[in-house]
């Protein structure tokens, strides 16, 4: 299985996002750094982004390269509004290329797949079992956040086998196959999907590790879920509602959350829509919202940002906890990091870890060095793990 991680971050593109994404095209999927930075320069809006990534989508696929082909086609995916029937196409033609790509892990059993029923549909999970037995057998339990698919983190199921840890990887409600295919939509209520798998592989003390939106997910299941002793949350996500408006400018921050206090929804839907109109980002966030949650209207999608926030359950938290920022995250707010760790006040022990520059690790979950967070989590995991069983 190829294990080829990335390291470092570039500086492709003026805005925020989009840089952080063509890093990520870079050093997650499996991108060519000549062609992204050709692309970069071309793209000045959401428009040009989907047309340059599907043309090189296209390129590679016809020269055979598949896994800068699947990168690509990810890539257009990220940004396609999922009104374009170009998206449901991009996702299956990406998901076809991996399962090409490492189908001996899939033939060999390296990978195992499995159906969890849930609700009206299903969650898909992915295991791989530990290579060898030791006195203290370690399990990983980790799902995604708000955009991941599991796919991408192939290389990193592979990490943890060699690290001798039996690790099941899972894409809950809103995620991935779970929407496209199981027809669920995300939930606050984490605990519920994680329940489901635990039940259905008769697990125990497990680490749980959610990824970005699952800085929330992962501590919140924890506060319901005593069959978890630990819980990794890789980046932080203390109030998502918060997180999405912080770029937004405090003024409209308070207006927004006034008019959601007095739920006039006409007027919250009237400045969303002017804003979509005039915003491209804005719109392809909130029509995002749309697709992932489940709602039809802007008012709807903010209400529903409101209930994933740790500020009133994070008490409830009992496990050993790793808390894990970086210095140059574009997304989530720096003070974030400190409200989380101080609001975990009945954890049993409790690490905080931010990466840097220096580290080559100072963006958004730290994907610029991506094995040194793994061997973070991994020495974490198993130090606590004996700490409790010898």
């Amino acid at each position: 299985m190829k294990t080829d991680f990335k390291i470092g971050t570039h500086q492709f593109h003026k805005e925020p996002n989009m840089n952080y994404a063509l890093n990520r095209i870079y050093a997650v999927n499996g991108g060519d750094l000549d062609e992204i930075k050709k692309a970069a320069a071309k793209i000045q809006t959401i428009d040009d982004w989907i047309k340059e990534f599907l043309r090189l989508a296209d390129t590679a696929l016809s020269e055979g390269r598949l896994m800068n082909a699947s990168a690509y086609f990810r890539a257009a995916n990220f940004y396609l509004s999922c009104n374009d029937s170009r998206k449901r196409e991009t996702y299956e033609k990406y998901v076809s290329l991996i399962r090409d790509i490492y189908k001996e892990e899939f033939a060999n059993g390296g990978i195992r797949e499995k159906h969890v029923p849930f609700a009206d549909g299903y969650i898909p999970v992915w295991h791989n079992e530990a290579t060898c037995s030791e006195e203290v057998k370690n399990t990983v339990v980790m799902h995604l956040g708000y955009d991941s698919i599991k796919e991408e983190l192939i290389p990193i199921i592979d990490y943890f086998r060699r690290a001798n840890i039996d690790f099941y990887l899972f894409e809950g409600p809103g995620q991935g196959e779970a929407l496209q295919k199981g027809n669920l939509w995300m939930t606050h209520e984490w605990e519920k999907p994680v329940k489901a798998v635990l039940d259905h592989f008769n697990l125990n003390d497990v680490t749980l590790i959610g990824i970005s939106l699952g800085g929330y997910l992962a501590p919140r299941a924890a506060a319901f879920e005593k069959r978890i002793s630990r819980v990794i949350a890789w980046g932080v996500m203390y109030d998502f509602f918060d997180t999405v408006l912080s770029r937004r400018g405090k003024f409209f921050k308070y207006i927004l959350k006034t008019l959601l206090i007095l739920r006039a929804s006409a007027i919250v839907n009237i400045i969303a829509g002017l804003k979509m109109k005039r915003d491209t980002y804005a719109r392809w966030g909130i029509e995002q919202g749309f697709y992932v949650y489940g709602v039809k209207t802007p008012y709807e999608y903010f209400c529903k940002l409101k209930n994933y926030s740790m500020k009133k359950i994070s008490h409830l938290v009992l496990q050993d906890f790793l808390l894990l920022g970086s210095t140059h995250d574009h997304f989530i707010p720096q003070d974030h990091f400190f409200r989380q760790a101080k609001a975990l006040v009945n954890v049993r022990s409790f690490t905080g870890r931010i990466f840097t520059k220096y580290e080559k690790a100072e963006n958004h979950v730290s994907f610029g060095n991506t094995p040194l967070v793994l061997d973070c989590m991994i020495n974490w995991i198993k130090e606590h793990s004996r700490r409790y069983n010898t």
